[in-house]
Formats: structure tokens, sequence, C-alpha cells
């Protein structure tokens, strides 16, 4: 059994958000908000400020927890647990490009209704929309087959 720690940051200005447009990489690849894994030696805040500079180039402060979600792996007893966050607090040149994808503002609402989003992204919308506190999503033959959902 492995436990894997991550994280996500909406960056919001405004009504927009920063968007990641991720290629392919564990499947995770499409319209997502930047992020990672948190590395052994740091707190879960200090690898979401770490993350947003390395994908974005932006230094973020004032960042505040919103939820979390969970990816339980049935099949060999694995779990992700993702750490989600938001600011509106953020400073330095944003770059557009990074090894992960492209990376642009887009407003909000009209990134819920879009396609290509990433894997989970419906539920990560709703925790950061207030709907849920934390959802765990329970995998099967890399299917879903159950998701909890607590306010």
């Amino acid at each position: 059994m492995e436990n894997i720690l991550c994280n996500m940051i909406k960056i919001n200005r405004g009504n927009d958000v920063l968007v990641l447009d991720k290629v392919k990489k564990y499947g995770w690849e499409g319209l997502t908000f930047p992020g990672g894994h948190v590395e052994k030696i740091e707190s879960i805040t200090e690898s979401v400020i770490r993350e947003a500079k390395e994908e974005t180039n932006l230094d973020i402060e004032n960042i505040k927890y919103v939820g979390m979600i969970s990816w339980y792996d049935m099949d060999n007893d694995d779990r992700i647990v993702g750490f989600l966050y938001e600011t509106e607090d953020f400073s330095g040149e944003l770059i557009k490009e990074n090894i992960e994808g492209t990376l642009e503002f887009i407003d909000y609402q009209e990134l819920k209704n879009m396609d290509g989003h990433s894997d989970s992204m419906g539920e990560i919308f709703a925790i950061y929309d207030g709907k849920y506190s934390e959802i765990v999503l329970y995998y099967e033959d890399n299917k879903c087959v159950k998701k909890e959902c607590y306010k």
C-alpha cells in the first residue's frame, strides 16, 4: 500500500482562473489547475507554493485551503490524496508554456463548460464551488466504481 500526497492550486484573477492544458502524463492530460506531488521533507503549504512557482513562475501568497480529493485504487490498495488550495494573491511574470503544457487565464464558468478536462475535474470543481469539502473516488480496473462526497 502506498499513500501519495499531492496538491492543486486555483489561481484567481477576477472571474478568470489560471488553467494548465496538460500534455499526457499519468492520466492527467487536459485542462486542469497547476499542482503536483508533496516532497517528503516539505509541508503541504510549502509544496503548493513550490509547485506554483515551478509550473507558472508565479509567486503566490495568502493561499487558502479549500478541500481534498482522494483516489483509492482497490486493485493494489494505493491511495492518492490531493489537497486543494486557491489564492488571488500572486506576482511575477507568468510563463505561457512549460514541460507540463500551456498556461492561460480562462473565465471560470466557461472553463467548467469546456470539453477536454483532466480526470476528476468535475469533482474538483464541486469542491472549489463549496458543494463538498472532501470527495473519495474508488477505482477498480482503472474505472471509478464508487464515489463518496462529504460536506
